[in-house]
């Protein structure tokens, strides 16, 4: 139902990201923190319920023209005439709301005290891990725009150490 409201009701998203912002940090910081939702073809894989939340919104935001909405089997879908632009618009709209769960994430990451600081790192480093162990399954389409965002703010800080340290931290947790 959440997941409607977000797609069918624009003027609303703001308030549902803030909501889901204000989910993420009441969660377990540790790095054992409680996975409890099963990912699809993976066995042993699972990730935190606000995770898959907010996949789930950032993939909906990417709006379905009419014509496809409408469409009730696959040759419907493959006949529906599509405006060329659409998948520019669909990117544009997911990016979009990722920047705005960002936004949110650092206001409150901004807004910290100094000893609460190592809480929500751990708390973000949990979030892009669920992420990653999504990332390539295609089930999961929106961690790709979520993590990019990410990656496009970790990249614009200024401090050139923390982001090299941060990448190969992905690239280890993905690859190895």
């Amino acid at each position: 139902m959440l997941v409607q409201i977000f797609y069918l009701y624009t003027q609303h998203r703001n308030y549902v990201i803030d909501e889901v912002v204000q989910l993420l940090w009441k969660l377990p910081y540790s790095k054992r923190a409680l996975r409890s939702y099963h990912v699809r073809e993976e066995e042993q894989r699972q990730i935190q319920m606000v995770t898959a939340l907010l996949i789930q919104l950032i993939h909906c935001s990417a709006n379905l023209p009419d014509a496809l909405r409408m469409a009730s089997n696959g040759n419907a879908v493959l006949e529906a005439s599509v405006d060329v632009s659409y998948p520019i618009k669909c990117h544009e709209a997911a990016t979009e709301s990722c920047c705005l769960f960002w936004s949110r994430v650092l206001q409150r990451f901004a807004s910290v005290k100094t000893h609460d600081a190592s809480e929500l790192k751990s708390i973000i480093e949990n979030l892009v891990t669920d992420l990653l162990t999504t990332l390539n399954l295609p089930e999961y389409p929106a961690s790709a725009p979520i993590l990019e965002v990410h990656h496009v703010w970790l990249c614009s800080c200024r401090d050139l150490h923390i982001c090299t340290y941060y990448f190969s931290n992905c690239i280890r947790l993905v690859y190895f």
